[in-house]
Parts: structure tokens; sequence; C-alpha cells
């Protein structure tokens, strides 16, 4: 999911005596050549449950405190096998109990839990409703899933916060060489795991010792910084939270009709190798201040962008897909895209400049530790 990650000097700069370099998204043109009146003027703001001052900002900031492996209820666990690993999700959010790795002639069972599942009224309708310790689940079936004759899946609205549940996945895998069998259990073993764990984990406890690397930083902490290094030619239209861990910062010039998306992200994840690099897409595998770090820069007509992810710590282990990824990318386009725009050519955009932000988030992530 992290795609890719960092140039150090500059892909895709302009030379500098070239006369677009005052265009390239994040350079502010000369005082006297800037446009003050229309590109000063604020942008009306979205009506998003997702930005930066929406209901869900105070929710992932509670999310972002806690920490759902010190939720797992490993005592009740133990009838189904000894533990093998308890492992974090790509979204920092998700903890996953595994049994029964180490003995092939045995079932594993996997209990998972996601401390925010995008879960909404549509969500809520496509699902079963049942009721546990005087609160309302919902049991989901994904159509998609061929273990579901082994599986279960559960969500649970946090009360007052509407786009976000807690989640358990459950899954019982059939030993080495045996044939896969219904599990007519399923549902009701996760329905006690839920009864054993629901009420302490939708409080949202804060995390019982020191949040290390990536694990509860805001991806969006140093938006004034950030903000500040792509200069004043783009104007701050929206912060939007996809995620606890994931946040865009839209920008717009509106004279030019022209927009910038600064996203930025942590996860955790295997090391990321890059994938190929196309016409149109180059990606490269670099160092920033002794880091690993991918540098992924795509040149497409209608939008233009650079990103890089710099991996800050490495996994504990090769079993354990735990290595600290941050994410920063910088994205051009057009405000509003007509059909009058065919031959409109996205900006270019400076990997240079994101580098900068990066050390940003970077530094960010550090002196919160």
């Amino acid at each position: 999911m992290l795609a890719s990650a960092v140039v150090l000097s500059g892909c895709g700069v302009v030379d500098p005596g070239s006369q677009r370099r005052a265009e390239r998204p994040g350079d502010d043109p000369p005082a006297q050549t800037r446009e003050q009146s229309p590109s000063e003027e604020p942008l009306q703001p979205k009506n998003d449950p997702l930005a930066g001052d929406g209901p869900l900002f105070a929710h992932f900031k509670r999310v972002r405190a806690a920490d759902p492996c010190d939720l797992v209820p490993h005592a009740m666990l133990k009838k189904y096998g000894p533990e093998q690993l308890t492992v974090r999700g790509s979204g920092i959010t998700e903890c996953q109990y595994l049994t029964g790795h180490s003995d092939a002639s045995k079932s594993v069972y996997s209990f998972k839990i996601d401390l925010h599942a995008h879960f909404e009224q549509d969500d809520a309708e496509d699902a079963e409703q049942e009721e546990l310790d005087g609160r309302t689940i919902y049991r989901e079936e994904y159509s998609t899933d061929s273990a579901s004759h082994r599986s279960c899946h559960y969500k649970v609205p946090y009360e007052g916060v509407e786009g976000s549940a807690l989640a358990l996945d459950l899954l019982k895998t059939p030993p080495q060489g045996k044939e896969s069998q219904e599990w007519p259990q399923r549902c009701a073993a996760a329905k006690q795991y839920l009864g054993a764990v629901m009420d302490k984990i939708l409080e949202l406890p804060p995390r019982k010792g020191r949040a290390v690397g990536i694990m509860g930083k805001d991806p969006c902490a140093r938006k004034d910084d950030l903000l500040a290094a792509i200069g004043g030619s783009y104007k701050l239209v929206d912060v939007r939270y996809s995620g606890p861990y994931s946040c865009d910062l839209e920008l717009a010039n509106k004279a030019k009709n022209q927009k910038l998306t600064l996203a930025s992200s942590l996860a955790f994840h295997e090391r990321q190798t890059g994938g190929e690099s196309t016409a149109e897409v180059k990606n490269r595998r670099l160092t920033m201040n002794g880091l690993y770090t991918l540098n992924s820069r795509s040149d497409h007509q209608v939008s233009k962008s650079c990103r890089n992810s710099v991996e800050l710590r490495r996994a504990t282990n090769s079993r354990r897909n735990d290595a600290h990824y941050v994410t920063v990318g910088l994205s051009s386009g057009k405000l509003e895209l007509k059909d009058a725009d065919d031959g409109f050519e996205a900006p270019p955009v400076s990997c240079a400049l994101v580098t900068k932000l990066t050390r940003i988030v970077l530094d960010g992530v550090r002196s919160s530790s």
C-alpha cells in the first residue's frame, strides 16, 4: 500500500534559468508577479466529516492515543491454542492474535481487532443487526470471502461518531493439507471475544507504554511548517483526514485554476522494494539521512506527482511486517477540469520540495516521541 518514495536532489526540477521555474508548485513567484487578489480569496469550506475540524478529528486523536495490542484478552484466547504471534496491521489501529503457526497438524485461529473501521448508515443497512450486552452490533458478509464458512466479521459503531466502528475479524484455518470445513461456532466465538473487550475498547483507553516510532503520531502535526514550505501562491482549502494516520492538505491557486494535494501518512509494512518504472512513472531506491527510502514520481498530463516513503524503523524480525513507514507526496492538477480543458497540462512537481516536506514530517514524528 505504500507505493514508493524519495528523491534528494530534485527529480523533475526545471532548469533554474527557465521561466517555468516560478510556475512549479511550491515555488513562490516574484512579489511583483504574484496574483494578490483572486488567489488570496478563501474558497468555501467543504462540509466534510473527515475535515481537520470535523467530527472525526477528535475521535481519530483518541484512536491514535490508544494501542490495540494492549486490549487483546490473551488469557481468554488460550483455549484456541498457544499464542504464536500478536502482530499489528498496516494501519496501526489493528492488532491480530494468531495461534498454532508452529504446529502444522493444528488449526490456526486468527482474531484481528481494528480500532477504526469505516462504517456508516449505508453499511448498517447491508449488515445483519444483532444485540450484545445491550449494544447493537453488525455482522457483515463479504461476497468475495471464500472463507465465509469458517470466518465471522462484526462491527460495533462508536456512540456519537458517524463513520467509525470497532471491527473484529475471526478466521479459522485448517491444518496444512486438510480440507477446509465449516466452523459452526465461528460467530458465537466472535461474540464471546467481543463481549470480553468491547466496552473497554470503545472507551479508547490511552496506551500503557510510550508511543514508539510512528505510533500515536499525527501525520499532519506540522501542518503550518508544511504550508510555509510550499509557499504563498497556493492557499489552503481543506485539511482532510481519511483515517487516524492519513491526512491530505488540499491547496488551490484560483487565479491559475490549479490545485495541489499534499498527502501524509504513517503505516506499518514489510520492507518496500518499489515497482517497475514505466515511461510515465519512475521509481528509485535511495537513502534519506541514512534511512532506506523509496521515491516515485509520475508525469501524467492531467496530474503530476512526487512521493517519498521512508523506512523510519526496520521490521523487528522476518516474520513481522511491522517496519515503520512515513510517506509524503505532492500532486498537482486542475482545480476545476472541464470538457474544454482537454489540452490541460498539469504543472510539474518539485521532488526537491517533496524531500523538504518529508523531512518536516519526519522531524514531527521524531520530536513527539
